[in-house]
């Protein structure tokens, strides 16, 4: 029996070693790394969805936004037949701007947020999102949690909720119009103002596009209670966009679509605007619709209180918009070169 006990630990004793040297000599002819301790992080800092664009090749992208139900989560019907109609383009977008209220908010944002998702993922990949905070998501902490693929944070203290990226010959901005002054109106603060300035100053894009969901003109339900309830801290924010001649502007808020131009006649805060940049509302994803409007001063087109999505083809120096409706009648078109 010891004998026997004996043969078997050997036998044992041997075999393992074997086992161990051939690990042993795998591992040093081999030129793979070993294993991380922790997966690389998956964050974007630019669109990966997409291969590298030159920036002399025309492409396409869809913006769309205020997709929130009427009272909970998002307005998935309207929301699901624009994104059908959206599917059908052809050529296709290759990403597609949201301006902001995806969902209505509440206590369970994030849980609104993650359906929002499941739903636009099933025409086009997330990483094809580009949101803007709304009011409605409103905090910043869940919008950021949300929306992991987005740039990593590139203003520090705003999360993912302000960020830009560059595709083709364009650069894109997205602003966090959701913060609030002592007087309780919103504003674009000057940290943003600093870092709004930096990217346009250091771009070598001949397009501009920026986006944020507050309007820093609204024409109607919001008129007074947008930017424009603090028109210096507005006036500052345009006078950057003017002179760097960003070539739009997209904003939501006010469920319809309108299309204004400013220019040197919204001159304000001692501020004197030489270019002409439209500011397009694009807020008719799915929340409940404004028809009436209060203000018309360079108002070129709308309010037109119809569920929309907009098509921007960019070619070179020139931008073609065109704007469709819930049953793909045109609403709106025109060129812009820059």
């Amino acid at each position: 029996m010891g004998n026997k006990m004996m043969t078997l630990f050997t036998y044992k004793t041997w075999l393992s070693l074997l086992i161990l040297a051939f690990i042993l000599l795998t591992g040093c002819m081999s030129n793979a790394p070993l294993p991380q301790t922790a997966p690389p992080s998956t964050e974007a800092t630019a669109p990966k969805h997409i291969p590298d664009q030159a920036a002399d090749t025309p492409y396409r992208f869809v913006v769309m936004g205020d997709s929130r139900g009427s009272s909970n989560g998002t307005n998935e019907t309207t929301l699901r037949a624009l994104m059908e109609n959206i599917k059908k383009l052809s050529p296709l977008p290759q990403f597609i701007l949201f301006t902001g209220d995806q969902v209505s908010g509440g206590s369970d944002v994030g849980k609104q947020l993650a359906d929002w998702k499941n739903i636009v993922d099933d025409y086009y990949p997330i990483t094809s999102m580009y949101p803007t905070l709304g009011n409605h998501e409103h905090d910043e902490a869940i919008f950021t949690q949300s929306f992991p693929t987005l740039p990593k944070e590139q203003l520090p203290g705003y999360g993912k909720t302000v960020y830009s990226f560059d595709y083709g010959n364009a650069r894109f901005i997205t602003l966090n119009s959701d913060r609030l002054n002592a007087k309780m109106k919103y504003i674009i603060e000057k940290e943003q103002l600093d870092w709004l300035e930096n990217q346009l100053k250091t771009s070598n894009k001949t397009h501009t596009f920026v986006q944020f969901h507050v309007p820093a003109y609204p024409v109607g339900a919001h008129l007074g209670s947008s930017l424009d309830g603090d028109p210096a801290s507005r006036d500052a924010l345009w006078s950057i966009l003017d002179k760097y001649k960003v070539s739009v502007v997209f904003v939501g808020h006010e469920h319809n679509y309108n299309r204004r131009l400013v220019d040197s006649a919204f001159n304000g805060s001692g501020y004197q605007f030489k270019n002409k940049i439209y500011q397009l509302t694009v807020g008719g994803a799915g929340a409940p619709l404004y028809s009436g409007n209060k203000e018309n001063k360079q108002v070129v087109v709308g309010p037109k209180a119809s569920y929309h999505y907009m098509v921007v083809d960019v070619d070179g120096a020139k931008l073609n918009f065109k704007a469709y409706d819930l049953q793909q009648n045109e609403i709106d078109s025109f060129t812009v070169e820059r």
